[in-house]
C-alpha cells in the first residue's frame, strides 16, 4: 500500500510563504487533498477541475514539502525580520546555502 500523503495545520503554515508564487487554486487544491485529507476525486469535482489538475497540484506542494523539510538534513523555516546588518550577511550565507532561496552571497 502506498503511503498517505498528509501534511498537518501546523507544518502548512510553515510553508506557505515558500508558496508565495503558485496560483491561488494550486494552494486550494493541495490544502483540501493533504491538510484536510479530502480525496483528489472530490476535490476536483468540487473546484471543477480534472484529476489530473488536483495531481499534479499535490505533487508540486508535496516535492516543496519534502525538500523543506530534508534540506541537508535539516528542517529549513522560513524568517522575516529586521536585524542588524553583520547578523544578516551571517544569515544570508546561510541560507546561500540552501537552493530553495536562490541567492548568493
Amino acid at each position: 500500500m502506498a503511503h498517505k500523503r498528509k501534511i498537518s495545520q501546523q507544518e502548512w503554515d510553515r510553508i506557505l510563504p515558500a508558496m508565495e508564487t503558485f496560483a491561488d487554486i494550486t494552494t486550494q487544491m493541495a490544502y483540501l487533498v493533504l491538510v484536510k485529507d479530502e480525496k483528489q476525486s472530490d476535490v476536483a469535482t468540487q473546484l471543477a477541475r480534472s484529476k489530473q489538475n488536483v495531481g499534479n497540484a499535490v505533487k508540486r506542494v508535496w516535492n516543496l514539502y519534502t525538500e523543506l523539510e530534508n534540506a541537508e538534513g535539516k528542517k529549513l523555516c522560513f524568517v522575516s525580520v529586521w536585524i542588524p546588518e553583520e547578523a544578516a550577511i551571517k544569515v544570508k550565507k546561510i541560507a546561500a546555502k540552501f537552493p530553495i532561496n536562490k541567492i548568493s552571497v
